[in-house]
């Protein structure tokens, strides 16, 4: 007995020790009873003052926002757990504001920083080897900075309990946390509504910076796949993600096929990863195109039809909105053509997959997710860029967790949802590289325009979608060189 007390007490002294290190959604400092008892998660930068206040980096302060008191506690982001946070000023960011904001660094937020994103099959091979390990020391690597909340029941606010975990599978608990439906309802924080791409958007930028701090490589950057260039996955093979078998396991020369999924899919709508030290936990799955309602990828027609759409967000502000470009993004708008799928875009590519990647709360599971999102963000972008008089869409008809002035959860600083409609990928730090290649299903016989960054030429291109139909679309390319 005498030795188990002094054992628990070296890990409190250690514990103790090492809070004005991390960071986090729940950082430590933040888990404490004492920091739940007061609501306040103002954790001491390393000048010693809360949010290095001394340091003028930041203030710990109350948000100007009525508590609502939701039947679910993940609704109306934080209040349920915190009164003061800390808010930051200038470049930094951060529950603490002790890093940069996405586009800035160096010891005071001063120098910008910029990555460009390329698609993943124009990375060389030392590239794309460099990325994959990424993943993979962060995926097998205990975060000392983060830690993860369960629950079995979302409606009761002592039902809960925090664990440490691996820097990926904390990526893959933020999105169980903000993707599981809220209890008696079909809504949730990161899908079927306006938010839907801005909550990808930051949760992609999320785990960018936390790989950079793990590995030390600064310009570390997640690549897009451009799903419209195949009828099939060409990057599920051992270069890329892993071949699969006829049981949709990863091959075993793949060093994916030894990833374990966090977070198992519960069926209970207030369960947030109930079990996370499953002692079996299962392996990455997929079945591309076995599924006969989504044996297909999206083509260049749906993409052309999609940033074609004038209307960002149309009511009811769900899956049932129609002439919506968010709707039609996320795949619930489905065009009317000749491949009766029960999904389009974004929501295709995951039926598509078929498998781990097919299950909405724990989809992140599969590494194919961050590549598949950072397209989604491409054409978000492209869309916004398209259409600069648009606006994030006000209505009580939208969840409220999901309104423009909601907090985006479970994500600190604390930032609204609209908060990013007007922040372009080059003010936040990156932008996206054209494919090397032209697109196969374009008719290269085009007039040119004189647009275009610097480096690129733009180009108005007739689109022939792949189902044979003529050609009838225009859309544009950026042509490096």
């Amino acid at each position: 007995m005498l030795l188990s007390f002094q054992w628990l007490y070296l890990v409190f002294l250690f514990y103790l020790t090492s809070l004005t290190d991390v960071e986090a959604q729940f950082p430590h400092a933040c888990t404490t009873q004492e920091a739940l008892d007061t609501k306040t998660c103002c954790p001491p930068w390393k000048d010693g003052s809360p949010c290095g206040q001394n340091s003028r980096r930041g203030i710990c302060a109350a948000p100007a926002r009525e508590t609502l008191s939701p039947f679910d506690y993940r609704v109306d982001w934080p209040s349920a757990f915190y009164t003061y946070v800390c808010k930051c000023f200038d470049n930094y960011d951060g529950f603490d504001c002790g890093v940069c904001l996405p586009g800035w660094k160096g010891p005071d937020c001063t120098e910008p920083h910029h990555v460009e994103r390329k698609e993943i099959t124009d990375m060389n091979d030392s590239e794309r080897e460099s990325f994959l390990s990424s993943l993979d020391h962060a995926k097998h690597n205990t975060s000392n900075r983060y830690m993860i909340l369960t629950s079995n029941d979302t409606t009761v606010f002592s039902n809960f309990k925090f664990h440490s975990a691996t820097v990926y599978d904390l990526y893959v608990w933020l999105h169980y946390y903000a993707a599981k439906k809220y209890a008696d309802t079909e809504d949730d924080a990161a899908h079927r509504g306006p938010a839907f791409p801005f909550w990808h958007r930051v949760f992609l930028l999320f785990i960018e910076r936390e790989i950079r701090l793990l590995t030390g490589k600064e310009d570390f950057y997640i690549p897009y796949w451009d799903w419209t260039r195949h009828t099939n996955c060409n990057i599920c093979n051992n270069d890329y993600f892993g071949a699969v078998g006829p049981d949709g396991l990863i091959d075993k020369a793949s060093r994916f096929s030894k990833w374990k999924t966090a977070c198992v899919l519960d069926e209970g709508l207030g369960m947030i990863c109930s079990r996370p030290d499953d002692p079996s936990p299962a392996p990455i799955t997929r079945k591309p195109g076995m599924d006969q309602t989504a044996d297909t990828l999206p083509n260049m027609g749906d993409v052309n039809d999609m940033l074609g759409t004038d209307n960002y967000d149309t009511p009811p502000y769900n899956g049932r909105s129609r002439n919506s470009f968010r709707s039609k993004l996320e795949g619930f708008d489905i065009p009317q053509d000749s491949r009766h799928l029960q999904s389009s875009m974004h929501n295709l590519v995951h039926d598509y997959l078929n498998g781990t990647m097919s299950h909405l709360p724990t989809a992140a599971n599969d590494p194919l997710f961050m590549v598949h999102h950072s397209f989604v963000d491409k054409l978000l972008e492209e869309w916004l860029q398209r259409h600069k008089n648009a606006s994030y869409p006000v209505s009580d008809e939208i969840h409220k967790a999901q309104r423009g002035d909601a907090f985006m959860a479970p994500f600190f600083p604390l930032r609204a949802n609209a908060w990013y409609w007007d922040k372009s990928t080059l003010s936040l730090g990156y932008s996206y590289r054209a494919h090397s290649i032209p697109h196969p299903g374009l008719n290269h016989g085009a007039t040119r325009q004189a647009e275009g960054g610097a480096g690129s030429t733009t180009y108005q291109i007739w689109i022939k979608e792949k189902n044979g139909s003529t050609d009838k679309s225009l859309s544009s390319i950026d042509v490096q060189g």
